[in-house]
C-alpha cells in the first residue's frame, strides 16, 4: 500500500478509542434521551461547521487506505441512519454512511458525520435490528462530539491551541499535530474508553428502540462480534478482576435499555426481515465503487490498444482435462482445452489462487476479505458468494471450496465451514513462533506485505477433501474431514512435511531436509513407496495428469518438472503460468499467449491470446517529453504506444528501464538466465531496432518493491543515465559506497563519486533531471553538515540529540553532472513521521512522508513551504506545479508556491504514471485501467470543489 498503516492506526485510535462526550441533563419528558454521567469535562473547541471541515480533511485518508464498496441500493444505510437520527436531538451535521473493503470486522466514525462499515462486519450482522444498533452506536459517538472533544484535547496538550478558525486553519493544525505527536505521546485511558463506549451504547439502544427496532438485537450482535459467548461475568469474577471489558459491556447492554413508552416508538419497516438479507447478500457481491470521471481541461482521452496484460501467476488444467484456468493479478481466465479457446473472464482483484472443483464443473477462489466465490463453468455465471468473518494470518481453501483453513493472528488453527461461516475445529495456540517467524512477521509489516514474504505454514488438502495437513518446523497436524477427528501422524510422514503435496488421495510426496531426498509414502499410514535424491525446496504440486511433480521455483526457472517415474528433472519453464495434462503441457509465452505443446517432442499444438485484463502495477513507465509516446513494462512484457491514436507500436519483453530521445526509444532489458542485460534503440514509427551494447558486469535483478533496499549492488536508470551503487570494497564490511553514472546510449562513464557513512538510494525527477537522495543515518547527516554551514545551522537549531537523530536530509544532485545543488533538512518531530522518498525540480523539493502527505520545500532556502495530503505523481520542469493523488480518483493540481489547487480532477481509476510536457502546459496521466488523459494545465486558480 502507499498509505501509512501507522497513520490508519493512529487515526482509528483517535476515532474509536478515545471517545469523549458532553454531560446530558436528566430526562424531562417520557420520550427524552436517558441521562448519563459525563466521563470528562474537556471542552470542544469545534463548532458543528468546523467538525464537518475536520471530517472532510480526514475522509480522503480513509478512502485512500481502503476501497469504497457500492451500496447496492445507494441509500439503504442512509435511510436507517436518518431513521435513528430522527429520534435524537437536532443537528446541523450531515451524516454519511460508507462501506469499505477492510479485511477486519470493523466500524468507526469521524467528526462531521462520516461513518464507515467494513463489508466484513456487514456480513457478521444477522438482521436490520442489529445493523441499526451498530449504526446507532457510531452515531452516538459523533452526536456527543466525542471525536471533536478528543482532538480538542490533543490540540490543547500538544499544540497549545484552544480555538480554531476556517477550514485551512483546521487543516494546518491537524498537520502540526501529525508533525509533533511523537513529542507528546498520549496515554491510553482504558477505563475512560470503556465508559465512553457504554454511553454510545446507551444512545444506540435509545435511538433504535424509538425507531422501532428490537434493542436486544444489539447485545446479540456485540456478543457475536466480541466472542463473549453470553458471558457477562458476575460479582465474584468482578471482585477478582477476571471479568473481561467485553463481558462487562455485554452485561450493560443487557440491562441499560430502559423501557420506552409505546407512544414514543415509530413503527419499524414492515419488510425489514426480508429486505435486509437481500441487501446484505448484494453488499457481499458488490464491486468496488467507480467514481464519475470529472477532468476539467481534458484535451483528449486515449485508450491503449491493445492494453498490456500482466503475467500469469498460475495456470492449471481441470481434473477432467476439458478446461484451463489462468490467473493474473486482476483476472481469472477460463479456457477450453480442445479446441484451445477463451471461454470467459472473471474480474478478481486481490484474489488468492483459484482452482477447479474435483468434478471439473466449477471454479472456487477467495480474496483478502475472505469472500469465497464459486463460478459455474457451463453457465459462465457466479453460482455463489459467501463472506467469512474470521481473522486469518494464513489461509487455504479446500478443493470443493466448502472448507477454509485459517491460522489466526494468535496462531490458533481453525477449520471453517464456508456455508455457515462457523469453525468446526478450533485448536488454540496451535503453534509457538520462533524468533525467525517473529522476524518474518515484523518484516512483512515493515514492507507492507510485499510479494516475496512467504506464508509461515505449509498446508494441503487431499484431492478428495478427505484430509487436511498443516506443518511448520517441528509442528505438524493432520485432520480427517470426514470423521472430524485428528489423524496421528507417524514419524516417516512428519519428517517430510517441510515441503510436501498430495500425489493422490492416499499418497504424499515430501522432501526430507536432513537427507535431501524426496520421499513418497502412503497417507496416513506412512507406508514407504519410494525415495530418491532431491535438492529443490519451494512449493510442490502434482500434475493434473501424468506422473510429474511441479516445483515453484526451481533454480532459475519459475517452474521445474520432476519425472517421478524416471526420478529426474524433466524440464524447467520460464513463466509461473505452466501446467501439465499428459501428454501435453500448457505454458504462457513471453508475448502473453497461452500455448499447448506435446511433452514428448515439445511440438506446438495450439496457441491463444488471452483477453484484456487491468494492469494494477507497472514496473517501468515513461512518457516522451513531446507527448507522442508512452512505454510501459510489467513483470514479463512491455509495450510502446503512439498516444495520438493509442495504437501499439512495439511489443517487447520486460524492461529494466525506458527512455525517449525525441522520437527514438532506448530500452534496457534486464539480465535473464544466461543472457546479459542489454540496451537497444528502437524507432517506434518504422519498428526498426539496433543493439547498442551488452552490460556484461551488471547484476541488477528487478527485486520486489521494498526488498530492493537489501541488495548490495543496485542499478538505477534515470532518463538517459544508468547509475550504479556498489560497496567501495566488496571484501570489506564498510559503509562507504561508489556511485557511478554512465551514458545510456554509449555505456561510457559520465561521472563518479564516493559516498561515506550510508548507502545512497536515489529518487529521480524526469522533469527536473535531478537525483534526490534521502539520508537517514545521523552519522551520514553529520558528515554532510561538515561541508554545508547552512545545513549545520539548521541541524543545530533542532536542539537536543534525539531531535537531530530523528531528522532526515534530502540531497539534490544534477543527474547529468553529479554536482550537488542543494540540501534540505526534514524535522520529523522525534519520528512523528518518516520520509519515504523525495524528488526535485527548479527550486522545489517534494518529500513523501509516511502519513500520506507531500511536504514542499524550497531548495534555495531549505525552508518548508507547506504540505498537502496525498502522493505526488508529477512535478513540472520549473517546479512550479505538482499533481497530487489523495485517495481513489481524488487528484489535485497545485501551485507549489502558494499550495493552492489550480484544478481538481476525478479519475475513475488510480494513477499509474503521470508527467508534464516539456513546456509545462500539458499534463499526461496513465491510469491503471490503461487510459491516457491529455489535460491542459491552467495558469491560474480555477473554481474547485471542496474535497
Amino acid at each position: 500500500m502507499t498509505f501509512s498503516r501507522r497513520f490508519v492506526f493512529v487515526l482509528l485510535l483517535l476515532i474509536t478509542g478515545y471517545h469523549k462526550c458532553f454531560a446530558q441533563q436528566p430526562a424531562t419528558t417520557p420520550c427524552a434521551m436517558p441521562s448519563f454521567s459525563s466521563v470528562v469535562h474537556d471542552p470542544n473547541i469545534f463548532s458543528e461547521q468546523q467538525e464537518e471541515w475536520l471530517g472532510e480533511i480526514l475522509d480522503p485518508q480513509i478512502r485512500k487506505a481502503f476501497n469504497v464498496i457500492d451500496d447496492p441500493e445507494n441509500d439503504y444505510l442512509q435511510k436507517i441512519g436518518d431513521r435513528l437520527l430522527a429520534q435524537l436531538p437536532p443537528t446541523k451535521i450531515h451524516y454519511s454512511f460508507t462501506i469499505i473493503d477492510s479485511p477486519e470486522s470493523d466500524s468507526f466514525g469521524l467528526a462531521g458525520g462520516h461513518i464507515y462499515l467494513s463489508r466484513k462486519i456487514v456480513a457478521l450482522i444477522q438482521s436490520e435490528d442489529e445493523l441499526a444498533g451498530l449504526l446507532g452506536h457510531e452515531i452516538g459517538h459523533i452526536i456527543t462530539h466525542q471525536v471533536a472533544i478528543d482532538i480538542s484535547r490533543d490540540f490543547r496538550n500538544v499544540l497549545g491551541v484552544t480555538q480554531v478558525g476556517d477550514r485551512k486553519d483546521i487543516l494546518d493544525r491537524w498537520n502540526q499535530l501529525i508533525d509533533s505527536i511523537a513529542k507528546h505521546p498520549q496515554k491510553h485511558d482504558e477505563k475512560r474508553e470503556q465508559q465512553e463506549q457504554l454511553i454510545a451504547d446507551r444512545l444506540a439502544l435509545y435511538a433504535m428502540t424509538r425507531a422501532g427496532y428490537r434493542p436486544s438485537a444489539f447485545g446479540d450482535f456485540f456478543d457475536r462480534l466480541a466472542g463473549t459467548k453470553k458471558n457477562t461475568g458476575n460479582f465474584w469474577s468482578d471482585f477478582f478482576g477476571a471479568t473481561s471489558p467485553e463481558s462487562k459491556r455485554l452485561r450493560e447492554l443487557t440491562r441499560i435499555s430502559a423501557p420506552v413508552p409505546p407512544s414514543c416508538i415509530t413503527a419499524a419497516p414492515s419488510d425489514a426481515a426480508v429486505h435486509f438479507p437481500k441487501w446484505q447478500q448484494a453488499v457481499i457481491a458488490s464491486k468496488r465503487a467507480v467514481f464519475k470521471e470529472e477532468i476539467p481541461g481534458l484535451v483528449k482521452k486515449t485508450s491503449l490498444k491493445p492494453p498490456l496484460r500482466g503475467e500469469l501467476d498460475q495456470l492449471q488444467f481441470s481434473p477432467d482435462g476439458k478446461y484451463l484456468l489462468g490467473q493474473d493479478e486482476s483476472s481469472i481466465f477460463v479456457l477450453s482445452h480442445e479446441p484451445l479457446a477463451n471461454l470467459f473472464r472473471i474480474d478478481a482483484p486481490d484474489a488468492k489462487a483459484a482452482h477447479f472443483t474435483p468434478n471439473s464443473q466449477a471454479i472456487v477462489f477467495y480474496d483478502k476479505e475472505l469472500r469465497i466465490e464459486k463460478w459455474d463453468i457451463a453457465s459462465q455465471q457466479r453460482a455463489s458468494i459467501r463472506q467469512l468473518t474470521s481473522k486469518c494470518l494464513d489461509t487455504d481453501l479446500s478443493p470443493t471450496g466448502e472448507v477454509l483453513a485459517c491460522v489466526t493472528p494468535d496462531l490458533d488453527l481453525q477449520l471453517v465451514e464456508v456455508s455457515s461461516g462457523k469453525p468446526f475445529l478450533s485448536k488454540q495456540k496451535f503453534y509457538e513462533p520462533t524468533f525467525i517467524d517473529l522476524f518474518l512477521l515484523e518484516l512483512s509489516k515493515l514492507l507492507d506485505d510485499v510479494e516475496g514474504i512467504p506464508n509461515l505454514f505449509s498446508t494441503r488438502f487431499s484431492p478428495d477433501e478427505h484430509y487436511f495437513v498443516i506443518s511448520r518446523g517441528e509442528t505438524q497436524f493432520a485432520y480427517d474431514l470426514q470423521s472430524r477427528s485428528e489423524v496421528k501422524l507417524p514419524r516417516k510422514i512428519k519428517d517430510i512435511l517441510t515441503s510436501f503435496t498430495f500425489l493422490a488421495p492416499d499418497q504424499l510426496a515430501g522432501r526430507n531436509p536432513k537427507s535431501n531426498k524426496l520421499t513418497l509414502v502412503r497417507f496416513p499410514s506412512g507406508e514407504f513407496i519410494d525415495e530418491f535424491p532431491f535438492n529443490f525446496g519451494g512449493s510442490y504440486s502434482k500434475a493434473q495428469k501424468g506422473n510429474y511433480l511441479l516445483i515453484r521455483p526451481a533454480g532459475n526457472a519459475a517452474v521445474g518438472v520432476m519425472d517421478l517415474a524416471a526420478k529426474k528433472a524433466n524440464m524447467g519453464y520460464k513463466s509461473p503460468g505452466f501446467a501439465i495434462y499428459a501428454p501435453v503441457f500448457a505454458g504462457e509465452e513471453l508475448g502473453g499467449e497461452v500455448s499447448l505443446y506435446n511433452l514428448s517432442d515439445r511440438k506446438l499444438v495450439a496457441k491463444v491470446q488471452l483477453p484484456d485484463s487491468p494492469l494494477s502495477a507497472a514496473r517501468v513507465a515513461s512518457f516522451s517529453a513531446n507527448g507522442k509516446w508512452l512505454a510501459v513494462s510489467g513483470r514479463s512484457r512491455a509495450a510502446v504506444w503512439k498516444l495520438e491514436t493509442g495504437e501499439r507500436a512495439l511489443y517487447l519483453r520486460d524492461l529494466a528501464g525506458a527512455f525517449f530521445d525525441q522520437d527514438q526509444f532506448i530500452a534496457r532489458f534486464p539480465k535473464r538466465e544466461n543472457d546479459p542485460s542489454t540496451v537497444f534503440e528502437f524507432d517506434p514509427s518504422n519498428k526498426q531496432s539496433k543493439k547498442l551494447y551488452d552490460i556484461l558486469s551488471e547484476s541488477d535483478p528487478l527485486l520486489p518493491e521494498g526488498l530492493a533496499r537489501f541488495s548490495t549492488h543496485r542499478v538505477f536508470q534515470f532518463g538517459d543515465l544508468m547509475v550504479s551503487v556498489r560497496p567501495e570494497d566488496e571484501k570489506k564490511a564498510t559503509h562507504n559506497y561508489m556511485v557511478e553514472a554512465r551514458d545510456l546510449r554509449t555505456n561510457k562513464t559520465v561521472w563518479e563519486h564516493r559516498v561515506e557513512k550510508e548507502r545512497p538510494s536515489f529518487h529521480y525527477s524526469p522533469s527536473g533531471k535531478t537525483m534526490s537522495t534521502v539520508i537517514e543515518t545521523y552519522e551520514a547527516i553529520k558528515q554532510e553538515a561538515k561541508s554545508n554551514p547552512v545545513l549545520a545551522a539548521k541541524l543545530n537549531a533542532l536542539g537536543n540529540g534525539q531531535d537531530k537523530k530523528a531528522s532526515y536530509v534530502v540531497q539534490v544532485t544534477e543527474a547529468l553532472t553529479g554536482k550537488t545543488v542543494g540540501e534540505v533538512l526534514v524535522d520529523t518531530g522525534k519520528l512523528s513521521f518518516k520520509v519515504k522518498s523525495a524528488i526535485s525540480a527548479g527550486d522545489t523539493v517534494l518529500v513523501a512522508d509516511s502519513e500520506n502527505r507531500t511536504l514542499v520545500y524550497s531548495l534555495k532556502s531549505g525552508d518548508q513551504v507547506g504540505k498537502v495530503f496525498g502522493q505526488s505523481r508529477a512535478l513540472s520542469a520549473r517546479g512550479d506545479k505538482m499533481l497530487v493523488e489523495n485517495g481513489k480518483g481524488n487528484v489535485d493540481l497545485y501551485d507549489t508556491t502558494t499550495l493552492q489547487s489550480l484544478a481538481h480532477f476525478t479519475f475513475p481509476a488510480l494513477i499509474s504514471e503521470a508527467g508534464f510536457s516539456g513546456d509545462g502546459n500539458s499534463l499526461y496521466v496513465l491510469t491503471i485501467d490503461q487510459n491516457v488523459y491529455n489535460v491542459k494545465v491552467p495558469a491560474t486558480v480555477q473554481s474547485v470543489a471542496i474535497h
